[in-house]
């Protein structure tokens, strides 16, 4: 059970999957142990500058998110990776 201002793993993994598009569960649920909320703020910045999330991936071989973006006809891969 997480504590009051904590957040929790499993509800942070749905939104990795819904809204970052990590169709596989159990690494939707990695991605959420490993970066917490950062890949969310990630997203929303980028939404913020204009840019739409076009599909992520979770590399657990290499503890990676790769976020495909695009803006206008530009497309461009984020990694954030786990050190």
């Amino acid at each position: 059970m997480s504590m009051p201002g904590e957040v929790d793993v499993f509800e942070l993994a749905r939104k990795y999957h819904s809204e970052l598009k990590v169709e596989e569960p159990s690494l939707a649920t990695l991605a959420a142990e490993l970066f917490g909320d950062l890949g969310l703020k990630f997203k929303e910045f980028l939404e913020k500058e204009g840019y739409s999330l076009t599909g992520a991936k979770f590399l657990d071989y290499d503890k990676s998110l790769v976020l495909s973006v695009m803006k206008g006809k530009e497309s461009y891969e984020i990694v954030l990776r786990k050190t």
